[in-house]
C-alpha cells in the first residue's frame, strides 16, 4: 500500500505537511482521545452512570423510530461528544496552519 505524501511541489517549491507542528498536534490529539475513550471503557465496566442528552435525544428517537439505537462506539454520556469536539479542534488548528499552502496566499491591494 502506499504511503502519503510527506511532502509536495507546488509552484517549483516544496511543501512539508507532516512539519512538526502538525506532528505535535496530532500526537497530543490522539493522547487526549485515547484518555477519552479509557475513560468511557472504565466508566462502561464498571457500570458507571454519566448522564448526558444524548440518552435523552436516542431515547426520544427510539420511540419515535421504533427502533433500538445502535451507535458505532458506545461512550457514557456526552463523552463521545467531546471527543469529536477534540478531533475538529485539531484539525482546524491542522488546516489553519497549512492554509496558505492548501489554498495560496490571498492577495490583498493596499490603498
Amino acid at each position: 500500500m502506499p504511503s502519503l505524501p510527506n511532502q509536495t511541489t507546488v509552484s517549483g517549491s516544496q511543501v512539508k505537511w507532516f512539519d512538526t507542528y502538525t506532528k505535535v498536534l496530532l500526537t497530543v490529539m490522539i493522547v487526549i482521545l485515547l484518555l477519552i475513550f479509557g475513560a468511557g471503557k472504565y466508566m462502561a465496566s464498571h457500570n458507571m452512570e454519566a448522564g448526558g442528552t444524548d440518552d435523552a435525544v436516542n431515547d426520544l428517537a427510539t420511540v419515535v423510530t421504533k427502533g433500538e439505537h445502535h451507535p458505532f462506539t458506545e461512550l457514557p454520556g456526552d463523552a463521545q461528544v467531546g471527543a469529536f469536539s477534540v478531533a475538529n479542534f485539531f484539525a482546524g488548528l491542522i488546516v489553519g496552519h497549512h492554509w496558505d499552502k492548501l489554498f495560496g496566499s490571498s492577495e490583498t491591494k493596499e490603498q
